[in-house]
């Protein structure tokens, strides 16, 4: 199903090519076992990494357009190519998607895209969750980042935009902790600078879990706060950038 189908690998590839082509080598090969399905269904193919095992699935150029494609995916270090662009679909098995969140499965997952990605010489890949189009180059870095214990991925998972009011939001978060974020910030912030902050929540909240309660913490300068309010149903938050006064001498 369509759906279930968070990420896809988008490639210029063969209209003969099928799954059961897909050949690993290298440390690929060590580490990821390919299974074909009981049913010979060339769309199809089984991976199992670390334990975990997840589906692969072939999409056409016409499928794409027709099924995936949207007019408002962002795209992020890449430049969307005329050439029509087929795909391979990464999913969850039924025994691993209840815990989409967990960051074991989701390393796996990522790790996985890029060796198939690399093994098809991918030109980018997207993450649906947040409907973003992440150039391959940048997400095979963030990904090797990733899965020796560095930070998460934001920027490769979760979507960023800016709102008419000038604030900012996320979308793709609430795939790892069914929850959003909001961010203003006071006149003279530029906007990198309220985006760095905004990233450092997201972290926080895909890494540990949704936030339910009020908090203020350390911000990025000396003095420097971040409120975090949660909504009524904890499903969006709201950070406000407190800046440093220092008091007035009477």
């Amino acid at each position: 199903m369509h759906s279930d189908t968070p990420l896809l690998i988008m490639a210029d590839i063969p209209e003969t090519y099928c799954l059961h082509d897909l050949i690993l080598t290298g440390q690929a090969s060590k580490i990821i076992k390919l299974i074909q399905p009981v049913h010979q269904d060339h769309d199809r193919l089984h991976a199992v990494i670390g334990g975990m095992e997840f589906i692969l699935t072939q999409h056409s150029a016409e499928v794409m357009h027709r099924d995936f494609l949207t007019e408002d995916m962002q795209s992020i270090f890449y430049d969307r190519s005329e050439t029509a662009l087929s795909s391979i679909g990464i999913s969850l098995s039924d025994h691993i998607k209840p815990a989409q969140q967990n960051a074991t499965i989701n390393r796996a997952m990522l790790q996985l895209a890029k060796y198939v990605g690399q093994s098809v010489e991918a030109a980018s890949v997207i993450w649906r969750p947040a409907a973003l189009q992440i150039g391959f180059n940048y997400f095979v870095g963030a990904t090797d980042h990733y899965v020796v214990g560095g930070p998460f991925p934001v920027l490769a998972q979760i979507a960023i935009s800016e709102t008419s009011e000038g604030n900012f939001q996320t979308s793709g978060l609430s795939y790892f902790a069914d929850q959003e974020i909001k961010i203003g910030a006071p006149s003279g912030y530029a906007p990198n600078e309220v985006v760095k902050r905004l990233v450092r929540v997201a972290h926080e909240i895909a890494t540990n879990g949704k936030i339910n309660e009020i908090m203020v913490i350390e911000g990025f300068v000396e003095g420097e706060k971040l409120s975090i309010m949660p909504d009524t149903n904890c499903k969006i938050v709201d950070v406000a950038i407190i800046p440093y006064e220092p008091r007035q001498l009477q």
